[in-house]
């Protein structure tokens, strides 16, 4: 299984992606099954038939039921079997028949989804506080084929400017870093970074850098486990939720959140950075395709240097929560593996 972090909160998809049909989409390297039920909420299930294994995002939605194309098997929202045709409506049905299903949350114009075990009480989603209320904001998507690692440290790389975007962001050739100036713990980054031409100046020490940080809103923050701002300006930021797919694919939710709120204009607007966006993108995507290994976990022969300092927190910070999590990972390995022989042993035959 695809080692990312558990017991968080990921954003697999906009909310404009999930109509009322049926979705069958890979995320986090599992394939999953999403739907709404006639109240508008959505729903997300492994996309597997406990039964025989078929593609439950294949079936239909039937009163609030989600219908294996196979034998029509019909789940609720719970993941729960509630009718299996061949036993009939008084057919006594095993608990162990019932579709894997995954805690959701819809908000900011997300479908999140829970990574880890069940609780009666979740945390807050990893979402930034001056984006919740009173933005406008258009969505870039597009997907690469690179490990979410490296997605993620390019757009924590603070020294690539001045060369993979020098006919666009670094046309002035600033390629002396000031800094980067970096706090970090186990819920993000916080990047204060100055760019300028190389004239020979000294580096400012870190207590220098530290009391103009002080000051200033930082222009970069991560939070984990993948969303990212970039602070344009005060009025204007934009925003990466970075969706693992599997192993060798990321896929990109980029927002330029604005305050233009007059249609035509703010059409307009979004549609041209929109365009931008995807030029810088791909100029990034050009070089970072080029990168080993592609997960960068495990990447030990890379000579970090005093600019990649976002980069080695954020190396140093996943490594050490995915070895924390490391223990409960290897137990519930096999626990799922005792549950599925004990399935085989007691479902495969009519009760």
């Amino acid at each position: 299984m695809m080692r990312v972090l558990e017991n968080q909160w990921y954003p697999v998809l906009e909310s404009r992606e999930l109509g009322h049909k049926l979705l069958g989409v890979e995320r986090l390297g599992r394939q999953l099954a999403f739907w709404r039920t006639t109240d508008g909420l959505p729903h997300a299930h492994h996309d597997r038939c406990p039964h025989l294994g078929a593609s439950l995002s294949s079936g239909k939605i039937i009163n609030n039921h989600l219908v294996c194309p196979f034998h029509g098997f019909e789940f609720d929202r719970d993941g729960k079997c509630k009718h299996i045709p061949a036993i009939g409506r008084k057919g006594k049905i095993s608990k162990a028949i019932a579709a894997r299903h995954f805690p959701l949350r819809e908000e900011f114009g997300f479908i999140w989804l829970w990574w880890g075990e069940e609780s009666e009480s979740y945390p807050e989603l990893p979402y930034f506080n001056t984006l919740k209320v009173g933005w406008q904001y258009g969505t870039v998507v597009t997907e690469w084929p690179v490990h979410y690692t490296r997605a993620i440290e390019n757009q924590l790389d603070v020294a690539h400017l001045a060369f993979v975007h020098r006919t666009t962001i670094g046309a002035t050739g600033n390629s002396f870093v000031e800094g980067p100036y970096v706090e970090a713990d186990e819920h993000g980054i916080k990047v204060w970074v100055t760019n300028s031409k190389d004239a020979g100046q000294r580096p400012r020490s870190p207590a220098e850098l530290a009391e103009t940080a002080a000051t200033k809103e930082p222009g970069l923050r991560f939070l984990f486990p993948g969303v990212w701002l970039l602070n344009l300006s005060p009025r204007l930021k934009n925003f990466i939720a970075f969706v693992p797919i599997n192993e060798q694919k990321t896929r990109y939710y980029l927002r330029v959140y604005h305050h233009i709120s007059i249609p035509l204009i703010r059409q307009v607007f979004e549609f041209l950075m929109g365009i931008s966006n995807r030029i810088i993108l791909n100029q990034d995507k050009r070089v970072v395709l080029t990168q080993t290994p592609s997960n960068s976990l495990n990447a030990h022969q890379d000579r970090l240097i005093r600019s990649d300092r976002a980069v080695g927190q954020f190396r140093r910070l996943l490594a050490r929560l995915l070895e924390a999590e490391a223990p409960s990972c290897q137990q519930k390995t096999i626990m799922n593996e005792g549950l599925n022989t004990s399935s085989i042993k007691d479902d495969a035959l009519d009760r």
